[in-house]
């Protein structure tokens, strides 16, 4: 090949693209006309990308000039290779064997089962490996093969298993194949293998006895609804059905609901009152009749607020974790108390104050207060 580069000055990827035509000599391009190499080095072409667009036919006759020149071929020694009859041609090409089908051949069938797994080539790969398309063995159609069928097996049949492997097709598109994958059926849990914490960090740890499960069990049942006592005679559509999971600190919740409210009833009366005994102090007759007693409002203000601080605004959703008592402005969920004017921490805070439960404004989940 480095003669051939030399003597007709191609390049490396020119050089390539012939040999894959099968002319890696000076005599095979002599001996071919400029159809017949640029027919060969378009279908060499197609197979290994190496060319946008392929030399043009004016090269090729340049290449084959030159070619028969350093060969000493001369055209007329050609021309009887070229005008040889067709049916000589013909009679001189060996008949095809017939075609048989192996589709349902019971040994081709297990020679298939213990053979490996051949998947396609992308070009591209071809053509960095620089594997040469005469090399590329020919695929074996089963129902179309010309004379025996040879298949490369392993040594001995693999081990048929009970559970049947899980086979992902190979999704191709063009010459690539983007994803295959092999694996078997997904074995269950095993509960009894399944550990507590507990148990982890103490492996010599007392199993727990059925009285503790059973325990364990009516404990969840009262954290998921309350108890039939609680609820007993009560329609079940009142406001005073106490329903929803139990809060982990109902007592907490309950206060800062009352809180809550206070802050809603102090904060405007405490403003009105300082008003007005200022108004009074300023010797406003309108206002004369205001009694001094009414400065406990403006204090109480500094109070109840301080007691918000405190207990209000940690509680929170047992569910979502939201601030139950803390305005937000964002979409309420559709099922939250909500009371025109007054808003939804107010409607929460008060619903929570007279039926010991409360639907969450965020998540719409019920909780309530009450075993």
């Amino acid at each position: 090949m480095s003669l051939l580069k030399s003597t007709l000055n191609l390049n490396d990827k020119v050089v390539q693209l012939l040999e894959a035509a099968g002319c890696d000599d000076l005599g095979a391009i002599a001996a071919m006309d400029v159809n017949d190499l640029r027919k060969r080095l378009a279908d060499a072409n197609q197979q290994l990308k190496v060319y946008k667009k392929l030399p043009s036919a004016k090269q090729i006759e340049k290449w084959i000039t030159t070619a028969r020149e350093q060969a000493g071929v001369t055209t007329e020694e050609q021309a009887p290779a070229e005008e040889t009859p067709a049916a000589a041609q013909v009679a001189e090409t060996p008949a095809e064997p017939e075609l048989v089908n192996f589709e349902f051949d019971p040994d081709v069938l297990e020679m298939i089962a213990m053979s490996p797994l051949a998947l396609p080539l992308p070009g591209k790969l071809l053509a960095a490996k620089q594997v040469p398309v005469q090399e590329i063995p020919e695929a074996v159609l089963l129902t179309a093969a010309r004379g025996d069928v040879s298949i490369r097996v392993g040594t001995k049949s693999p081990e048929k298993t009970t559970e049947s492997p899980i086979i992902k097709t190979p999704v191709a598109q063009g010459n690539y194949v983007n994803t295959i994958s092999f694996g078997m059926k997904k074995e269950e849990v095993n509960r009894s293998r399944i550990r507590s914490t507990r148990e982890f960090l103490d492996p010599n740890a007392k199993q727990p006895t059925e009285d503790h499960k059973a325990l364990a069990a009516e404990r969840m049942q009262r954290l998921r609804a309350a108890a039939p006592e609680t609820n007993r005679g009560v329609d079940p559509s009142s406001r005073r059905y106490i329903r929803g999971v139990l809060h982990s600190n109902p007592n907490r919740v309950w206060w800062g609901a009352l809180f809550t409210l206070a802050c809603h009833f102090f904060i405007p009366f405490g403003i009105f009152a300082a008003f007005a005994l200022l108004l009074k102090d300023n010797g406003s007759s309108m206002f004369q009749w205001v009694p001094s007693w009414f400065l406990a409002f403006p204090l109480g203000v500094f109070v109840i607020g301080a007691l918000y601080l405190t207990i209000s605004y940690g509680c929170t959703c047992r569910i979502c974790g939201q601030k139950c008592f803390v305005p937000r402005n964002c979409l309420k969920n559709k099922k939250a108390h909500h009371i025109p004017i007054l808003g939804y921490v107010f409607a929460v805070a008060l619903h929570i104050v007279l039926f010991r439960w409360f639907r969450c404004s965020f998540c719409g989940t019920p909780v309530r207060l009450k075993e």
